[in-house]
């Protein structure tokens, strides 16, 4: 059987995942979890979905690319019928970032006892960095990248349990690469990082730099048309917007340093 073919986005997400045994939530049709079986080495997957159609046709996927015995089929709401402990790692995506922060939050025993996550928010990135790093966890990756013209992040973390803890808020230290350690970052993140990714920025992420110019151009656009507008509502919007303008503005002068 050939090579499973991923879109961009579900090849990124196969991408940072990491680990033996992996949760893909939400699996749709399966695709990333043959990936990881086929691909990445992991010995088993445990693919769940809340619907039954989208896991019917994951379970001829399996079947076509033959792991069956390696891959297990779960309907599923979240992590609502992955054991404790069965799992080192989970994968989370296409879906929005408040849902993901209550999946996430359902699955508390998970998280505490550190889980590893590879996590892609359809909308409000911000919510998932910042709740992952409110309960301990660091964010080791992420990337960006354009699929059929809409653009994603994917973020991977890990929890981090013997950091020293400074406000919640941590970087990872990967010096010694056989005996990876973390310690506490020196100053928590910005409301800028949350929206917009850390990495990314200090990276000076090519596809962030296209995304915000493309996002204040669009902005410009809808504050031209508030204004002929001059409703209340419209004058309250238009604040918002040049808020936005100013994180904006304030990421694309970073990425532009040297």
């Amino acid at each position: 059987m050939a090579q499973v073919k991923l879109s961009p986005r579900m090849q990124a997400i196969a991408d940072m995942a990491d680990g033996k045994v992996a949760a893909d939530i939400g699996c749709d049709h399966a695709f990333v979890s043959i990936n990881l079986i086929k691909e990445k080495g992991f010995e088993k997957v445990i693919a769940m979905d809340v619907r039954k159609g989208p896991l019917e046709i994951a379970g001829k996927n399996i079947s076509l690319y033959d792991v069956e015995d390696k891959i297990d089929i779960r309907l599923s709401d979240g992590f609502e019928k992955l054991s404790e402990n069965e799992a080192d790692t989970a994968i989370i995506a296409g879906m929005g970032g408040e849902l993901m922060v209550d999946i996430l939050k359902r699955g508390k025993i998970h998280t505490d006892n550190g889980i590893g996550l590879v996590l892609q928010p359809q909308s409000e990135p911000e919510k998932v960095r910042k709740y992952i790093l409110d309960i301990g966890y660091i964010i080791l990756d992420e990337v960006m990248l354009i699929d059929e013209g809409k653009y994603y992040v994917v973020i991977r973390a890990d929890k981090c349990d013997s950091a020293e803890k400074n406000n919640k808020w941590y970087i990872c230290d990967a010096t010694d690469e056989a005996n990876m350690h973390y310690k506490s970052y020196d100053k928590p993140y910005s409301y800028v990082e949350l929206l917009y990714g850390r990495i990314l920025i200090d990276n000076k992420d090519i596809i962030l730099k296209e995304y915000l110019y493309k996002q204040l151009d669009k902005d410009n656009k809808l504050i031209l048309s508030l204004e002929a507008a001059g409703t209340e509502h419209a004058l309250r919007k238009i604040q918002e917007l040049r808020q936005e303008e100013r994180y904006i503005k304030d990421v694309l002068h970073k990425i532009a340093k040297d």
